[in-house]
């Protein structure tokens, strides 16, 4: 799917995403592949230790043609629909408190997923379609996602600290080619990045089997552990 594909939606002659959304994406994208490497964290859905390694490798030019996707390289869950329907239902509280206080450890993953999340929270405001291409959001969580108030998606970003993982982490192309290409400046590397729009039409049509990521858990972190 062309980043500025006008067929997909009848009688609108303006690209799905448009360059200022490319360019925020592309940005998330970059720290994001910076903080897997400044917080390798050995989990399920994890990058291997070679994917890893590759990325570390990798020159700032090459690192930033690897971020160029016109989606995100990160996931934020929006396939697990009976997470994201739960985790946003009954925010009803008007404690501050329960809105915005933290016990956790703060972490650079926690505050990442926080502005990714804003970022997700943004565009299905403004673009529902450009949510679909970015993050394989569903319809369903496109009309919840927007009407959430802000203090419930960082509520979501601190009680859920699994909810932030890479795309597609045990594909055995994706990643892998993704390096390879980026670090000889192969221009192969822009099939590989289509291989993401062709794994994001699957989740969405649901075709794509689920990983041997879990189902995201719904008790919330904040509740075993009980502000003093």
């Amino acid at each position: 799917m062309s980043a500025h594909n006008t067929d997909v939606v009848p009688g609108n002659c303006l690209p799905v995403l448009g360059p200022a959304l490319l360019l925020r994406t592309r940005e998330l994208n970059l720290d994001y592949v910076r903080l897997l490497l400044a917080e390798r964290a050995p989990s399920s859905e994890s990058l291997s230790d070679k994917v890893l390694d590759g990325l570390s490798q990798l020159s700032a030019a090459a690192r930033g043609a690897l971020a160029a996707c016109s989606y995100t390289l990160f996931s934020l869950g929006f396939d697990d629909i009976r997470f994201w329907s739960a985790a946003l239902a009954g925010g009803s509280t008007d404690d501050p408190g329960d809105r915005y206080g933290d016990d956790s450890v703060p972490s650079m993953q926690g505050a990442f997923c926080e502005v990714a999340l804003f970022f997700a929270w943004h565009v299905s405001q403004a673009n529902p379609l450009a949510a679909r291409v970015l993050f394989a959001m569903p319809g369903a969580i496109e009309e919840q996602l927007a009407a959430a108030p802000l203090w419930q998606l960082r509520r979501v970003a601190l009680d859920y600290p699994g909810l932030l993982v890479p795309r597609w982490p045990h594909n055995p192309a994706f990643w892998p080619d993704l390096v390879r290409f980026a670090a000889s400046s192969d221009p192969r590397l822009l099939t590989a990045q289509l291989l993401g729009h062709q794994l994001i039409a699957s989740e969405l049509d649901g075709s794509l089997v689920r990983g041997a990521r879990p189902r995201l858990s719904l008790r919330r972190r904040r509740q075993d552990a009980p502000r003093a």
